[in-house]
């Protein structure tokens, strides 16, 4: 547990290089190579007044890097424009913006380029002893939702230390805190917390200080990458890989290193080592295009012991869906009646389980599948109502860069007088279309 010694030398709000100053003002930006400094200005200055905005260049040719900056004057006019931008597409580019608070300049060039977005919610405030949590939170809930106070106390009397944490949901309201709550509390960004200081609290032995238990835990936790090595078609292009790979929440970082005569090479990062894995086992050997599998390997990463079954719940549809989707429904059961059936094409395939994660924004979806080698296939329903209205949605869309086309399966008598859907009748229609 600290003691208030160790925030007594954090950098204040005059501490700063001007380019810093005031904190958390300069952004850190992933654009396309084709924004221009004028992409980046007319998008960014409606959030605030610009101080500057810089293109990063290679020396030898004045190409852009595919990389920028921006800085505020204000840190809420920063964190509103990241909150609004981050994944907006900008300019002549379809490829998505990846936005970040950019690192310090003080904190060196070995540091990463960019900060986690666990210290840009965190304020350290100092406040008097006798001041409560629940007067601190009635204080600081003017600019926001506040997840959390924390009074750091003394381990032998449990009294409040006279200083804290406010940890609010969103950058831009902590930011609003940290630039109107009272001089009194001296706020300023917390550093950013050490986890394996506080793991080796949880398992050491107090009646041996400095000894560990000997508990057999493997520090993965700190020391586990989180990136990707990705082998792919030599046709899949730049923003298409990015779109693949941004159906998993968490990507930081996606980009093609190596140009061959048959594959490219590129490298796909994300914020934690979940949201890794689980891309590699959803994505590892799938053809794309058809015939081409997609081959992904994790960097000196193990799989075991993560939890990756969160994803699922929370991969963001918007990402790869050029049109907006209702909340996802749980699937029907696989021997449901069928009421309708879809036919769908797609010129690139992506995989079943984003197409699935889609479908099922209506409900009763029950499968869906591509014919064998084809790039069609059908989508199942349990509710007519739903199968209408999802090829209403969604033909004519957009799903990872690939246009989707949608109609409905034709339906044939058989002898015995029951409806049945007539596959290559389908496929026929749609040739003719």
């Amino acid at each position: 547990m600290p003691d208030c010694s160790e925030h007594v030398n954090e950098p204040g709000r005059g501490s700063e290089t001007s380019e810093d100053d005031p904190p958390m003002s300069r952004l850190f930006i992933f654009c396309d190579k084709i924004h221009t400094e004028n992409d980046i200005r007319k998008s960014f200055s409606p959030y605030g007044l610009l101080q500057d905005v810089k293109i990063i260049k290679e020396k030898e040719t004045g190409e852009n890097k595919g990389f920028a900056y921006v800085k505020y004057a204000k840190t809420s006019e920063a964190a509103k424009a990241q909150e609004e931008l981050h994944g907006s597409i900008i300019g002549k580019s379809d490829r998505p913006l990846r936005v970040f608070v950019a690192a310090s300049r003080s904190q060196g060039a070995n540091k990463s380029q960019k900060i986690e977005q666990e210290q840009c919610v965190r304020l350290f405030i100092q406040c008097p002893k006798e001041t409560g949590e629940q007067e601190l939170r009635d204080e600081f809930k003017q600019w926001g939702p506040v997840e959390s106070v924390t009074l750091i106390r003394h381990k032998d009397t449990g009294n409040p230390k006279g200083f804290g944490y406010i940890r609010y949901t969103k950058f831009y309201h902590a930011a609003l805190a940290f630039e109107n709550c009272s001089a009194k509390y001296k706020a300023k960004f917390a550093d950013p917390k050490n986890p394996k200081r506080s793991t080796e609290d949880h398992f050491s032995d107090k009646s041996e200080p400095g000894k560990m238990l000997n508990l057999n835990i493997k520090k993965t936790e700190q020391s586990q990458p989180t990136s990707l090595n990705v082998i792919v078609s030599k046709t899949i292009k730049q923003d298409q890989l990015w779109r693949l790979f941004d159906i998993v929440p968490g990507l930081d970082y996606c980009q093609i290193l190596k140009e061959g005569d048959y594959n490219n090479e590129a490298i796909v990062v994300y914020h934690n080592p979940e949201s890794a894995i689980y891309a590699k086992e959803k994505i590892h050997g799938f053809e794309y295009p058809v015939g081409e599998r997609i081959i992904v390997k994790l960097s000196d990463m193990s799989s075991a012991h993560i939890d990756t079954t969160f994803i699922e719940k929370h991969t963001r549809k918007e990402t790869f869906c050029s049109v907006p989707l209702p909340q996802a429904n749980p699937m029907a059961p696989s021997d449901s009646q069928v009421a309708k059936r879809l036919f769908m094409i797609m010129p690139t395939p992506v995989p079943v389980a984003i197409l699935k994660n889609i479908f099922s924004c209506w409900p009763g979806l029950i499968d869906l599948y591509f014919l064998p080698n084809k790039s069609c296939g059908y989508v199942k329903y349990a509710d007519k109502e739903s199968a209408m209205k999802a090829m209403e949605t969604l033909s004519g869309a957009e799903i990872c860069g690939t246009k989707i086309k949608i109609v409905e399966a034709e339906e044939q008598i058989k002898h015995d007088g029951s409806k049945t859907t007539n596959d290559d009748g389908s496929r026929k229609r749609m040739r003719r279309n």
